[in-house]
């Protein structure tokens, strides 16, 4: 019986056209579909769910092509600089259609993180809740909900949720696939540190009540203290060159080239090719 198997990835805005290269990769290059568990959160949510459900070629079809468009990222609409609706409404839910009942049957237990917009808490929502097939669309909206960026809060089960720094940190990622039992971690960070964009956060964060700011910092020191048991053995695919991609760029030519380092990056991978070496 072969150890826990774990994929994570980070947030980052459209920097997250990396993961879905990665994935792509573990899907197609190494013929690798069934982790145990698969957690992200934010940009990385929607590239996992395709993941999950067997779509593979949907990935980057949502990556290289359908992202480009101005009516998800406009710089000049300033009231909603990112649309997460048109995200999931259009591209998940019509354009590129995503099998929810292959997400929910899947054997792997797939983990969408948010933050809890009254407490601050960080919360995973996991396909295996017994929750309806078509609910994931939901926790995808509300895994994506930028502050500021997007600027709405998303309702599940009588609260509301949305997306943070926190929420989006692969180190988070790796302490719960480590909770969840996982020997093996394959861990994609492509999180871009943006002095203007966490400048904005911070001021957001401060526009919340005393409870939220100090539960929020009280998590983020937490996280920062803790230490990867040593039994556990991580594999960090971090792009190989400075990604020209940012949160909020949508150029194509951009996005396609952050797509094809993160597939170069897991393919050229000596950990992974010992990793699934030894599974065979």
């Amino acid at each position: 019986m072969r150890d826990k198997i774990a994929i994570v990835a980070s947030g980052g805005g459209m920097s997250c056209s990396y993961a879905a290269g990665a994935m792509s990769a573990l899907a197609n290059f190494w013929r690798f579909t069934d982790p145990d568990f698969a957690i992200t959160g934010s940009g990385s949510a929607g590239t996992f769910a395709y993941y999950i459900s067997g779509q593979y070629q949907e990935i980057t079809n949502v990556w290289g092509g359908l992202l480009s468009s101005k009516k998800f990222i406009n710089k000049f609409r300033f009231w909603k600089l990112i649309n997460i609706d048109y995200l999931v409404d259009e591209i998940f839910h019509k354009n590129n259609l995503l099998d929810t009942r292959a997400v929910a049957a899947s054997g792997t237990e797939f983990l969408i993180s948010a933050i809890n917009y009254r407490t601050s808490d960080l919360t995973y929502f996991s396909n295996k809740d017994g929750k309806e097939p078509d609910d994931i669309f939901e926790l995808l909206r509300a895994s994506k909900a930028m502050p500021i960026a997007f600027n709405k809060k998303i309702g599940i089960d009588g609260e509301k949720y949305c997306d943070s720094y926190l929420s989006s940190d692969s180190k988070a990622h790796i302490r719960k696939a480590v909770e969840l039992g996982a020997k093996n971690i394959i861990a994609i960070n492509n999180r871009i540190h943006r002095r203007a964009n966490e400048r904005l956060f911070r001021l957001w964060l401060k526009h919340q009540s005393r409870f939220f700011q100090e539960n929020y910092i009280r998590q983020v020191n937490e996280l920062e203290d803790y230490k990867i048991p040593d039994n556990v053995n991580v594999i960090k695919i971090v792009p190989t060159s400075k990604l020209k991609i940012s949160t909020f760029n949508s150029n194509k030519a951009q996005l396609a080239e952050t797509i094809q380092m993160g597939h170069d990056d897991v393919v050229n991978s000596k950990e992974l090719a010992e990793l699934f070496g030894s599974l065979q």
